[in-house]
């Protein structure tokens, strides 16, 4: 109430896309993708028609300069996107994370002749994944693992064959960056290769009980023909020069798909909440949008999801300063609290949105259980995505950051 006046309810239950989605034009395509979410999650209908909308929209190419074919967006603009696209659903999202990590990477060397050929596809609305992730070789995102896949000589050029797993997105790209041994040479190599080459089998065969979409399964490479055009060097950091934790866009991208996975809940605690037509008989009012237990509720959700969006943003401004700075004498420091301020977002928002997903279904009561309202999906996709760097590995390093001055590991999970 303002005053005797109330404010549209209906407002709240809309979505609050941000102003780089409506300068894009894209409100009205992730609105679509927002409607059919849930029914795409219980048929486990793979995301196809989404993605491909998506890339026909240049949307893989908004980092680019118009004249490139983009959009000239900002890094936090990027975010923005990722959190409005995951808040309609965070399979869409989730796919073009490994993509838009490429074209990060291949925007700090445009000028370098394999660099220069990425960010044109991307223009041209191609879309990246990556095929590196192997089972066994060691611990877990650790610095320098051997590839079981091996790359050999074939006349004057090579063959690849191997397995990989977690392959997040493959389903819908259209180029892979992929590592293997070089059996000459005895060093693994990186190389470029297309999803349809011969050879190339993309397998769905993701198991787990989120985020089933995103095409997270096996790729495998029988007998693939590679050129000596595809292969390409990852840079090196140079000796005695400062590390830069690159891969911090990774924990944040992950960060702020959750945060857009919060919003949602919030929409649907709203819609849930004003569609329900009858409350209990104990209860102090008449319609469950009156019941004070229920307003409380609505009130922790609609906060803390406020708090999710505050550390969330603050990860990114950490991110877009230590980027921007990054040939500066500061740019190990900006780098290594742009790391640190990953990881606190990341400790509040996974433990914090899980309990929100909780209420999500105290709200709706038994309106909300209802497998076609496939509600049960918020709290599936985020602890799922959240597994991919458990937060309690987290908690130690910052703590001891902050204690002893600590810095965090560098190897692909900061």
């Amino acid at each position: 109430m303002i005053q005797g006046r109330t404010l549209d309810p209906a407002a709240a239950t809309r979505p609050d896309w941000s102003p780089i989605t409506r300068r894009l034009d894209l409100d009205a395509l992730f609105s679509v993708f927002a409607e059919g979410a849930a029914a795409r999650d219980v048929a486990r209908r793979p995301i196809v028609a989404e993605t491909a909308a998506l890339k026909a929209r240049g949307f893989g190419a908004v980092r680019l300069s118009r004249e490139a074919g983009g959009a000239g967006v900002s890094l936090p603009e990027l975010f923005a996107l990722a959190r409005d696209l995951a808040s309609a659903d965070p399979n869409i999202a989730h796919v073009f994370r490994n993509h838009f990590f490429a074209i990060e990477q291949h925007r700090k060397t445009p000028d370098a002749p394999f660099s220069a050929r990425i960010l044109a596809l991307a223009g041209e609305g191609r879309m990246f994944g990556n095929a590196v992730s192997e089972a066994g070789g060691g611990p877990a995102g650790s610095r320098n693992q051997v590839p079981g896949a091996r790359l050999t000589r074939d006349g004057n050029g090579y063959r690849v064959s191997g397995r990989k797993i977690y392959s997040t997105g493959n389903l819908y790209a259209d180029h892979l960056f992929a590592s293997a041994l070089d059996e000459t040479s005895g060093r693994t190599v990186q190389f470029l290769v297309s999803t349809k080459a011969p050879g190339v089998t993309l397998d769905d065969d993701w198991t787990g009980f989120g985020q089933k979409l995103t095409g997270s399964g096996t790729t495998v490479f029988e007998d693939v023909a590679v050129s000596p055009g595809d292969l390409f060097a990852l840079p090196e950091r140079a000796e005695g020069g400062p590390h830069l934790y690159g891969f911090t866009f990774h924990q944040v991208y992950l960060t702020v798909v959750i945060s857009g996975i919060v919003t949602r809940i919030l929409q649907d605690a709203l819609a849930l909440v004003r569609g329900r037509s009858r409350n209990y008989y104990h209860a102090l009012a008449e319609h469950p949008s009156h019941e004070p237990e229920i307003q409380a509720v609505i009130g922790r959700i609609a906060a803390h999801r406020a708090a999710i969006l505050a550390v969330t943003d603050r990860a990114v401004d950490a991110l877009d300063r230590a980027w921007a700075r990054a040939a500066e004498p500061d740019a190990e420091a900006l780098s290594i609290a742009a790391s640190i301020a990953a990881a606190e977002a990341k400790i509040v928002t996974d433990e914090v949105a899980a309990t929100l997903a909780s209420l999500l279904l105290d709200v709706g009561s038994g309106s909300a259980v209802a497998t076609e309202r496939a509600l049960d999906r918020h709290w599936r996709n985020l602890k799922v995505i959240a597994a991919h760097n458990p937060r309690i590995y987290k908690e130690r390093v910052v703590g001891d950051h902050y204690l002893n001055g600590a810095l965090p590991p560098t190897g692909a999970f900061f």
